[in-house]
């Protein structure tokens, strides 16, 4: 039956139960695509009959196998909803969430999907908490987290590049507030005190003194938090250049 001529005849053929029957020894090889046709022709014929979830379900991991993130997780999400019951539930939402995880670009660019990433992740530990995909699911968060916490602190070392240094204090603060455990904090923490120093610096002579007590509180507060770290040299430097200019 695996033949192309089979597959051609039962494509065109009028029989759902060749098509679901082709279906399940494709899906079985890999052959998604081919798979994925059938169940979608044969589909409405098996709408109420017990084989019914079985391929709506290997439908859906077709789809996914395609790379047709989209059309998966809209499977996944209406096999749930068919199938309140059904064991396979959890496998289901944990492939919509890894769906989301695949549409998830690099933190560059839009990231509303890592953010459905994350909301998806919390109602899948609320809803299945003893899952087998918990450890998977929480790796996943973990790294839609990151894209999210990258793009922020990106958002304020842009405000330092450009010279907008207030900005860059403002938006590096809520970053850190907002994030306290963050992998970026090292980061987060020199480009704040680079550009409290910076401001402080270019300071006229009446808010010179108080922006300079700024930028020595967040030298400290950098260096006692990471003393062996890459940026401490740099901030050395402008720690004595802070240091003269208060003293001048």
């Amino acid at each position: 039956m695996l033949s192309c001529g089979q597959y051609q005849k039962v494509l065109n053929g009028k029989d759902p139960h060749q098509m679901y029957l082709l279906g399940t020894q494709l899906y079985k090889k890999g052959k998604y695509p081919k798979a994925e046709r059938l169940f979608a022709l044969a589909e409405n014929s098996y709408i109420g009959k017990p084989q019914y979830e079985r391929l709506k379900f290997m439908r859906a991991m077709s789809l996914y196998h395609m790379h047709q993130y989209m059309s998966a997780g809209y499977e996944f999400r209406q096999f749930i909803n068919l199938f309140p019951n059904s064991s396979k539930n959890d496998e289901a939402y944990f492939y919509i969430i890894k769906c989301y995880q695949h549409l998830t670009p690099d933190y560059t660019r839009d990231l509303q999907y890592a953010e459905k990433t994350l909301e998806e992740s919390e109602r899948f530990f609320d809803l299945y908490p003893q899952s087998k995909f918990i450890p998977q699911v929480k790796v996943i968060s973990q790294e839609a987290l990151q894209k999210l916490q990258h793009k922020e602190f990106a958002h304020g070392k842009l405000y330092y590049d450009l010279g907008y240094y207030k900005s860059a204090i403002i938006t590096l603060n809520n970053f850190l507030s907002d994030y306290p455990g963050t992998l970026f904090k090292e980061d987060a923490l020199f480009y704040r005190f680079l550009a409290a120093a910076q401001l402080a610096l270019n300071s006229v002579d009446a808010k010179k003194a108080e922006r300079t007590n700024t930028a020595l509180r967040y030298y400290e507060i950098f260096k006692n938090r990471f003393p062996q770290s890459q940026y401490l040299k740099t901030a050395e430097s402008f720690f004595k250049k802070l240091k003269k200019s208060s003293q001048s």
